[in-house]
């Protein structure tokens, strides 16, 4: 398991890294449980904004999320199934101020999120086995698709 707390396989709605830089958003799962026997978690997903309003961003994601430092953009892993890879991770980035969710095609083993500078988000994919180091870069990735998280 990796030492990092927290990480994809342990953490939890308290955490500090739910919390955007100026407090007024907040990333909050539901129903989290392994996606597998010993895998990490994933779960239904909500961006609450003050005054508690609560909006659904995806069914299946996975975390912890990572925040730009001005907080309006949040990353985090979302979970699908493949026919052919099985289950697997794409990067998902919602924009908290036009409520959109943008998800890129590269696929991923188990995202693990470190910091979100500018318009790149770093990290690890597979952190436990045959870790590999992410840059992942918003302007030059391919989008998959995005989806308004409007009312």
């Amino acid at each position: 398991m990796t030492r990092n707390f927290p990480n994809p396989w342990n953490f939890h709605n308290t955490d500090q890294q739910m919390v955007s830089a100026d407090g007024s958003r907040k990333i909050v799962y539901y129903d989290l449980s392994e996606i597998a026997m010993g895998a990490p978690l994933g779960g239904t997903c909500f961006l609450e904004t003050t005054p508690n309003e609560k909006i659904k961003i995806h069914d299946w994601c996975g975390g912890p999320p990572i925040w730009e430092a001005d907080g309006r953009y949040v990353a985090l892993p979302i979970w699908t199934r493949d026919s052919e890879l099985g289950t697997v991770q794409h990067l998902g980035v919602v924009d908290t101020l036009d409520l959109k969710l943008t998800i890129y095609e590269a696929v991923f083993r188990v995202l693990d999120l470190r910091s979100f500078e500018r318009n790149t988000v770093f990290g690890f994919d597979s952190p436990l086995h045959n870790s590999e180091m992410l840059a992942f870069d918003l302007e030059s990735e391919k989008q998959s698709f995005a989806i308004s998280l409007g009312k």
